[in-house]
């Protein structure tokens, strides 16, 4: 902790601003705390977010809490179990539950970013939806060197730690009911020709620190989400992590908790829930 004060008092001495980096959050009970910094998951592989206090703070966590386990061989699993949700088995195509100019739109997406769209008919529509955002970052130049895939190479085993399972964070998506999953894919679509766009200033905002700014611009980028599907890819899950976090700081664990940004920001945020019931939240960086 005296590492962390120093770095904040050699900041404030140099006249840098304190929130112009990625957001970092301390959590306390009275005798304890615990720190909670968004990440985001893909950027391109060169963007330079790592600072002082963030690395003191790392170095100091008794546990690193990620979402999900993202080391090599867990997420080999999860994506041979998400493949296995994913796609029909029943001879049903993609074109039989979801209209035509969805359909027609969709190829010609995915003409755009090099996917062929053969493959695509037997998917179902939320990895169809995933499909397509993914090659289009890819696209973009945004890949997998996101803040969990960079720090955990640095991490050994035992101060890994797990907020959720690969298996719950496929049912996010997998178990919802084909409606929602079709509005899903009609929002990425829909959404497409914005995602440069709202991509270069996520990571703008970001990096910058501006978390306030972050809200609008990550269901923009998840596909314009909206009612149910903003419940369960957003809302159910920071619910969810409440009491795991609660039981970090009954157990006096001085742990860094990774999750992505835009679980931090807005109504039904994580801090939010924290500073509702009755944590001490203050932002650090």
């Amino acid at each position: 902790m005296l590492k962390r004060l120093l770095t904040t008092l050699s900041l404030m001495a140099l006249g840098v601003p304190a929130q112009a980096a990625p957001a970092l959050w301390e959590i306390r009970d009275g005798d304890s705390a615990v720190q909670i910094f968004g990440s985001l998951h893909v950027m391109p592989a060169d963007t330079d977010w790592r600072t002082p206090l963030f690395d003191e703070t790392l170095a100091e966590a008794d546990q690193v809490v990620f979402e999900t386990d993202v080391r090599p061989m867990a997420m080999a699993e999860v994506s041979a179990k998400a493949f296995v949700r994913g796609i029909y088995v029943d001879g049903t195509q993609l074109t039989d539950v979801v209209d035509a100019p969805l359909a027609d739109a969709l190829r010609a997406q995915a003409e755009q970013v090099g996917v062929p769209f053969g493959p695509m008919l037997a998917m179902r529509p939320w990895m169809a939806a995933n499909t397509l955002s993914a090659a289009a970052m890819v696209r973009l130049g945004l890949v997998e060197q996101g803040v969990e895939f960079v720090l955990e190479p640095e991490i050994s085993a035992e101060r890994l730690a797990f907020l959720e399972t690969g298996d719950e964070q496929i049912e996010v998506l997998a178990g919802a009911p084909d409606d929602e999953q079709i509005a899903l894919l009609q929002a990425t679509v829909d959404e497409f020709d914005q995602l440069p766009k709202v991509l270069s200033k996520l990571l703008s905002h970001w990096l910058g620190g501006t978390p306030d700014k972050l809200g609008p611009l990550f269901l923009m980028e998840m596909g314009g989400f909206e009612g149910r599907y903003l419940e369960r890819l957003l809302l159910a899950r920071n619910r969810n992590w409440i009491p795991p976090i609660e039981q970090m700081l009954a157990d006096n664990r001085n742990n860094l908790i990774i999750v992505g940004a835009g679980h931090l920001v807005g109504e039904g945020s994580v801090i939010e829930l924290l500073e509702a019931a009755g944590y001490s939240v203050e932002r650090i960086q």
